[in-house]
């Protein structure tokens, strides 16, 4: 993994007033959320405050595919030192197409997958940043871990955006199916799907006779995280998902995802080298080697399911 050490760190300039562009991939609402209040914390701790040296710019694309060309053409305009994108590789590749000069300091899956650049080590484009995805083999490690905690389990889904679905992920988990003499049944949501359109997705699961679900973390499933894990269990269907940040409070039953809050700071220390003046080239894009396995016992027990002992030893985190 490629890392920013302490020593690539500077403090913002004196006497300098930086911009940043930021864009969330839901409403403006989303940047109370999370990972940009880590972006926001780290900045102000490395000498980015906004209010004093640092103007931000903020837009949302509110989940709608037809906006990112409109926002990503308004973003560029206005000239910012840097601009930092969340979780969505459609407008990544959508601002890249605006600006060939203006850092893009990104989150991604694989960003190699996703064809945003060829070379993580060093980056080709302007874009780097952090990847929250250890490898496209991720998804077979989901799969493989799913399948462990219900080894019964024959027709397992994959709930993911179509994009995604019909590009590297989508493969990668149709090739651990056959590895595994599984069925998988590929459930493709548009950018734009919203609660009736995921009803209506694990209405069309249990139609198709479903016994597990695999979820991937990017949108529009980032956006309804809660509403899937609610209608999981509402259906019975054992899931793995991204977001063992929610495990303590919501129904998740297996969660395997890197440390997000440790990678996030990450991503905020290269957007502090951009804003800086670093190239994205001399910024590598680092991939997580920390990964959490977080297991809730309570919905294994509602869904009448007992984790098997050794799964359950490999835990990084047990909700009783």
């Amino acid at each position: 993994m490629g890392t920013a050490g302490t020593g690539a760190l500077s403090a913002a300039e004196p006497n300098k007033v930086y911009r940043l562009a930021v864009c969330s991939q839901d409403g403006m609402e989303n940047f109370a959320k999370t990972f940009w209040r880590v972006l926001f914390n780290r900045l102000a701790q490395i000498g980015f405050t906004e209010g004093k040296n640092l103007i931000v710019d903020r837009y949302a694309t509110e989940g709608r595919p037809e906006r990112y060309e409109e926002v990503a053409r308004k973003m560029v305009q206005t000239k910012p030192d840097a601009i930092a994108l969340g979780f969505d590789h459609q407008m990544i590749l959508k601002v890249a197409k605006e600006t060939t000069t203006i850092p893009i300091i990104a989150t991604f899956g694989d960003p190699v997958a996703a064809g945003i650049v060829k070379n993580m080590a060093r980056p080709e484009r302007n874009i780097t940043g952090v990847s929250l995805d250890a490898g496209i083999e991720m998804q077979g490690k989901h799969l493989e871990l799913l399948h462990q905690a219900v080894p019964t389990a024959s027709r397992i889904a994959y709930l993911s955006n179509r994009a995604e679905w019909e590009g590297a992920w989508g493969q990668a988990v149709r090739d651990a199916g056959q590895r595994s003499k599984v069925s998988i049944i590929g459930v493709s949501m548009e950018r734009s799907a919203g609660e009736p359109e995921y009803r209506q997705a694990f209405e069309t699961m249990t139609q198709q006779s479903v016994q597990a679900l695999m979820a991937n973390g990017l949108p529009p499933n980032s956006e309804h995280r809660e509403l899937i894990l609610q209608l999981a269990m509402k259906h019975g269907l054992p899931t793995i998902t991204w977001w063992t940040d929610l495990v303590e409070n919501e129904p998740v039953f297996l969660a395997y995802a890197p440390d997000w809050p440790y990678y996030f700071g990450r991503w905020a220390d290269d957007v502090g080298q951009a804003l800086n003046g670093v190239a994205p080239a001399d910024i590598p894009i680092q991939q997580p080697t920390k990964l959490i396995l977080a297991i809730n016992l309570k919905t294994a027990k509602a869904l009448g399911l007992t984790i098997p002992p050794t799964l359950l030893a490999s835990a990084d985190e047990v909700i009783e």
